[in-house]
């Protein structure tokens, strides 16, 4: 017989436990806990056939009569959940030899050992789960990939068609910068032109009553003719003059800053004063850009014309546009101010915004466009601030 206390001091300090089975299959020894493996629990496993303790090794009699007779070494039931916390291998060896071999069989006794992989299995689950868990973070995350790389061939498609709109909103901009400023153009001339146009009806009348008088001379002929050829000429150069100031230059220029602005007072100059607003300039005569003098000076008439509508939406007695020229740290500063009341506070942040206007039939593009050629085709600044009762527009180059 198997003594048992030599089994306990075996696997006391193991992660064993095991049972002895004869040939007939019945348990004829097992140490302490072997039977909180067993199916059931039974309280005492001698006398009781394998299948009702163990019936995982049910199909399994000819590997173990192989063992018996010799022709396997051993036999491992891998992986045996024996309790939901518990995880076993069922070693199967040989156990005590026959002294004479009986229909075959070579050992009396076989051994079953139960090795508890409880931890190994654990960390096998847990190794297993967080790789699953792995893989269902990579699909994720490629179906993420496949989506945001949709939504950026989308945001693509969407961005570009913005940048489409946005070239064509400001293609129309500018085309209606250009029809206001047109419309400018049109109303200066006809300011210019009126002067002309009366000392030329003054003289052809002239000319009509000496010639019903019978006093005309061929030498008063000839001076009124180069009287009328003068105001001609006059109203030429003027037609040039306002060419000049709104064809585009391509090339960059050193222009003196206090001479070009000087010529917008010049060009504008008759249809403020026929509106009662003095134009002032003032300041340092050497300063000079390098640059596009007629951008500069677009920017100006600009900085005018809003002085202008907002006198025409408040007159008064006293109207005053006053244009400054000096420098600041080494950089070119225009001031221009007027006394026309100032700009509300509430949009003077705004003003320099798309389509803002405070005047009545103003279009909001001259201040916005003005900021532009300043600060992208210039790289200086424009600001606003209400001082003296008006408002007080600052260029820096």
């Amino acid at each position: 017989m198997h003594i048992q206390e030599v089994f306990n001091a075996i696997y006391a300090n193991h992660l064993y436990e095991y049972l002895v089975i004869d040939s007939q299959l019945k348990i004829v020894e097992y140490s302490d806990k072997a039977f909180h493996l067993c199916e059931n629990r039974p309280q005492n496993c001698k006398e009781m056939h394998l299948w009702e303790v163990l019936p995982e090794l049910c199909g399994l009699e000819d590997e173990i009569e192989a063992i018996f007779k010799g022709e396997k070494s051993h036999f491992t039931l891998p992986y045996i959940q024996k309790t939901p916390e518990v995880y076993v291998h069922i070693h199967i060896h040989p156990g005590r030899e026959r002294h004479k071999p009986k229909e075959g069989y070579i050992y009396e006794t076989l051994i079953v050992l139960f090795e508890n992989i409880t931890e190994v299995a654990t960390a096998q689950q847990h190794l297993i789960q967080e790789r699953n868990e792995k893989a269902l973070l990579i699909e994720e995350i490629s179906e993420k990939n496949l989506l945001l790389k949709r939504f950026n061939a989308q945001m693509k498609d969407l961005v570009e068609e913005e940048i489409k709109k946005n070239m064509e909103k400001q293609r129309i901009v500018e085309l209606q910068a250009r029809y206001s400023q047109m419309g400018e153009i049109i109303s200066m001339i006809i300011h210019q032109w009126k002067q002309p146009l009366n000392a030329m009806s003054i003289i052809v009348n002239v000319l009509k009553l000496n010639l019903e008088k019978g006093a005309l001379s061929k030498e008063a002929i000839e001076e009124k003719l180069n009287d009328i050829l003068s105001q001609v000429r006059y109203m030429d150069q003027t037609v040039k003059d306002f060419q000049n100031f709104f064809n585009p230059s391509k090339e960059k220029v050193r222009f003196n800053v206090y001479g070009a602005i000087r010529t917008v007072f010049d060009l504008v100059g008759y249809a403020y004063e026929h509106k009662n607003i003095k134009l002032i300039l003032e300041g340092d005569e050497s300063v000079t850009l390098v640059g596009h003098p007629n951008e500069f000076s677009q920017i100006i008439l600009t900085l005018l014309q809003n002085a202008r509508d907002a006198f025409m939406e408040h007159p008064k007695e006293d109207m005053r546009i006053v244009a400054t020229v000096g420098t600041e740290r080494d950089h070119c500063l225009v001031i221009v101010k007027d006394n026309a009341g100032g700009i509300p506070e509430e949009i003077i942040d705004k003003i320099f915004d798309l389509y803002m206007t405070t005047k009545t039939y103003g279009t909001g593009l001259g201040l916005n466009i003005a900021k532009q050629m300043v600060e992208e085709n210039m790289q200086g600044r424009l600001s606003v601030r209400n001082i003296d009762g008006g408002a007080e527009f600052r260029i820096n180059i």
